[in-house]
């Protein structure tokens, strides 16, 4: 028996299986087809249908969860009988296998998928299968596989025993390395960005919660959205695998500090120093001065013009920012050091204690009976 690879078509992490195209070839000797030498015809070629008339082993792939045949232009077998008997029996078919992976170094694995082949109801007593030495497998070497590398193949011949016999199976096993290009545009460089621009918000001031926390949210919701979409590329699995360390943060036994761990507290340490920094101010009580500013003192108002001692303007300076405390209300500016009102330099439009000033012109009052009359209609009277 030989296998010629025609394609890979698909490897699916999440119902474990892969679809293969493949061309299978079978070769068994009957001594009841051969003829006498004396005719001239080496070997005939028959259409596959022609396999419904003759003894054909009933091989099935053990581990096949769906499979069809091509019947493009016509049913895809063919059978070839030599004059000695040997008859070579093949066919082309596309099957979907099941393949167990272990996803524990997803995406740095390595997988093993095989092709298991084996004699439906014929035990080792009555048909024994073999691979076609050397020639057994053909064509992986130029086969390609989606997101993976075909690092080598080998062939196995065993002997599996079920509750009705013994029978003979035929293994071809494909080694697999994930090839890890994909994940490290789509997964891992999107999360080392990410990571950096959460820690954009140590640079920014404190006080501006909604920046801070709108750049926080926002990194944490992306590290969820990139997380979620690689688990549902994956199966329900139990265990942790290599790609829930690197985006969530967490081992078998171990936390370790990764990506969403590190956006994660970045969120956490805006937090941190909102509350202190609050909390410093309110056990504080407002107890803290300002520093004097030399160029605000020459450029506010020249106090000292006005009669002002220095001794006061320098408490006013010293006094407490917060005017809530007792010591600035105790303050109050001396009597003495309020200059008396200085004659203005305009002189005044309208002499001292004039009728048209200080006496108010009386103006009639607007009364409620006045409204009342106002809102009658009057008519002529003739």
């Amino acid at each position: 028996m030989d296998i010629i690879i025609a394609s890979f078509d698909a490897i699916s992490e999440v119902n474990m299986d892969y679809t293969i195209t493949m061309y299978l070839h079978q070769y068994w000797t009957d001594e009841r087809l051969s003829w006498n030498s004396s005719i001239p015809i080496h070997e005939m070629t028959l259409s596959g249908e022609f396999s419904q008339n003759i003894w054909v082993p009933d091989t099935f792939l053990a581990n096949d969860k769906q499979s069809f045949l091509h019947e493009v232009t016509e049913r895809n077998k063919m059978l070839r009988i030599s004059g000695d008997g040997k008859i070579a029996y093949g066919m082309r078919l596309t099957s979907t296998l099941s393949c167990s992976m272990n996803l524990r170094n997803f995406p740095l694995d390595s997988q093993n998928c095989t092709v298991e082949i084996e004699s439906y109801g014929y035990t080792t007593s009555e048909v024994l299968m073999k691979w076609n030495y050397p020639r057994a497998v053909h064509g992986v070497e130029h086969a390609d596989v989606p997101q993976f590398t075909i690092t080598g193949y080998q062939t196995e011949d065993r002997v599996v025993s079920t509750a009705t016999g013994s029978y003979q199976r035929l293994s071809l096993v494909f080694q697999l390395q994930r090839s890890v290009g994909y994940f490290i545009f789509q997964t891992y460089l999107p999360c080392v960005l990410i990571v950096m621009l959460s820690w954009v918000s140590f640079w920014i001031n404190h006080e501006a919660t909604s920046a801070r926390v709108a750049l926080g949210i926002t990194t944490v919701l992306t590290m969820t959205t990139i997380s979620t979409g690689v688990r549902q590329s994956l199966p329900r699995i139990s265990y942790v695998k290599s790609i829930d360390v690197y985006l969530v943060g967490f081992n078998k036994f171990l936390m370790i500090v990764m990506c969403f761990v590190f956006v994660f507290a970045a969120l956490l340490e805006y937090a941190a120093v909102n509350y202190s920094y609050w909390g410093r101010r309110s056990r504080e009580g407002g107890k803290e001065r300002w520093e004097i500013n030399n160029e605000d003192q020459e450029s506010a108002v020249n106090m000292k013009s006005w009669g002002v001692p220095s001794s006061f303007i320098n408490e006013l300076h010293e006094s407490p920012s917060d005017p809530r405390t007792p010591e600035l209300n105790s303050k109050s500016v001396p009597s003495s050091a309020i200059p008396k009102q200085q004659p203005s330099p305009i002189l005044s439009l309208c002499p001292s204690g004039s009728k048209e000033i200080d006496d108010a012109p009386e103006y009639p009052r607007f009364t409620s009976s006045m409204r009342r009359m106002r809102s009658r209609p009057s008519f002529p009277v003739r």
